[in-house]
């Protein structure tokens, strides 16, 4: 068996030169390193080479530098002022109003003891570095991050707005689409950590500030299907009472601009949310357990019942719908839709095979709630139709010995009930093509009671 032989290249002149000067270039490296670490090791000074922030500091004692770091920092913050700024805006602030400080002494220790701590490999990084590339420690300044936030908390009313979505606006019959706006936001934390690498750069001035942008929810492309005003339906109210009015108003102000898509179902409760008086709601009268009674919140039925109509004639499905325990006076019989917290919602679903959107409006002593959407040009006509019977009332005697006897007071003069039936009814060139059943409503009668006096006779005086 044949073994396999091993060639060795002999070594030529030129790789024996450049070996030669390799050899010379790490003998004079090792030397150069010698010699600097035992400079280093017979001074007490901060060595050369080592900065903190753009001050030099080498060749110093540590008092040496601490003084040169305080005039320093003198000359930097003295009659100046800090600037922040995002894009063509800017706003300023005195260092002192943020406590800005700088521990000198510290900074210097720092500087003193670079090259003199850790390990070997670590001495001689560090003392290398000084001298050949330069040391620079960040000149680090205080300041109380509480007054800083509150001036950045100023700074942001300027600077945030909230996303407007795309909407929708008529006027004299004509549709117009209103571009969506982008929101911003100042991001405070990220902006004061900026803050803090900026100082301590030694930048007062032009210190950016980070401001996230906020996207709306609704743009133009959702409004390419609607066309045309599909229903509308009014209400009105009493302008004089003040808290109902205001419950009125937030309420519909909190369904207006709103876009439902295709499917979708709406929740009145999830829309409006809770009818609380930290919202701004006000006390006003309503029914509950079918007396009129102050409750936070009153009046907020009414818009309800004012949508709830739109949607009947859009020809919409309705979810969920409840009637009041008496019915108002502001709609027809059998047309309202009772809303409670928690208890009672009225929900609709968008049956349309197109986006719909909806608006509402307040105009002296009425409710108005607009719905777009897609003209169908075969769209029957819809009218809402009820057939009620009237229920008596009872009348309730009572024994009253608190009154003389054989007077008579009426204590509740008495209110007929309702059986309500609603339907909605579509037509088409005047003739009847459907007829929907829409409810089924109760309105108990309220008895009429009389007290009537039991006591004796009283005694002439």
């Amino acid at each position: 068996m044949e073994g396999c032989a091993t060639l060795q290249m002999p070594l030529t002149k030129h790789k024996l030169h450049l070996l030669f000067f390799f050899g010379i270039i790490v003998l004079f490296s090792l030397v150069n390193l010698l010699v600097t670490n035992t400079t280093f090791a017979f001074t007490d000074t901060i060595y050369d080479g080592i900065m903190i922030g753009n001050v030099p500091v080498g060749g110093l004692s540590v008092d040496e530098a601490e003084k040169k770091l305080l005039n320093a920092f003198q000359n930097q913050t003295n009659n100046s002022t800090i600037t922040v700024r995002y894009e063509n805006d800017s706003w300023s602030i005195n260092p002192q109003d943020i406590e800005l400080t700088v521990d000198a002494k510290d900074l210097a220790l720092q500087a003193h003891h670079i090259g003199r701590t850790g390990n070997i490999i670590t001495l001689i990084q560090e003392r290398y570095l000084a001298v050949h590339g330069g040391y620079t420690i960040p000149f680090i300044q205080q300041y109380n991050q509480d007054k800083l936030s509150a001036f950045l908390a100023t700074v942001a009313k300027s600077v945030d707005q909230k996303p407007q979505n795309a909407s929708l606006l008529y006027a004299n019959k004509a549709i117009q689409i209103i571009p969506e706006v982008w929101g911003r936001k100042l991001d405070i934390p990220v902006s004061i950590a900026n803050f803090t690498t900026a100082l301590n750069n030694g930048t007062l001035s032009d210190i950016e500030l980070t401001v996230n942008k906020e996207s709306p929810t609704i743009f133009p492309k959702e409004f390419a299907d609607i066309d045309s005003l599909v229903a509308v339906y009014t209400t009105e109210f009493d302008p004089n009472n003040k808290n109902r009015y205001q419950n009125i108003a937030i309420a519909a102000q909190k369904i207006s601009n709103l876009l439902l898509h295709s499917g979708e179902i709406f929740s009145f409760n999830e829309i409006v949310g809770l009818r609380l008086q930290e919202y701004g709601y006000k006390e006003a009268p309503a029914f509950i357990d079918g007396k009129l009674l102050l409750d936070w919140g009153g009046g907020v039925c009414q818009v309800s019942t004012t949508l709830y109509n739109t949607v009947l004639l859009a020809d919409m499905e309705i979810e969920e719908r409840t009637s009041h325990f008496q019915p108002p006076s502001y709609v027809p019989l059998g047309q309202d839709a009772a809303v409670a917290d928690n208890l009672l919602d009225f929900k609709f679903k968008n049956t349309s095979p197109y986006n719909i959107y909806i608006t509402s409006e307040l105009s002296n002593n009425q409710i108005t709630v607009y719905l777009f959407g897609k003209k169908n040009p075969n769209a029957p006509e819809i009218r809402i139709e009820t057939t009620s019977k009237r229920v008596g009332y009872n009348t309730i005697i009572k024994q009253d010995n608190s009154l003389p006897r054989g007077k008579e007071v009426v204590e509740s003069a008495g209110q007929k009930g309702f059986d309500v039936k609603t339907y909605r009814v579509k037509s088409v060139n005047g003739k009847e093509i459907s007829r929907e059943h829409l409810s089924s409503d109760e309105f108990p009668p309220e008895n009429r009671i009389i007290r009537i006096g039991t006591q004796g006779k009283q005694s002439a005086k």
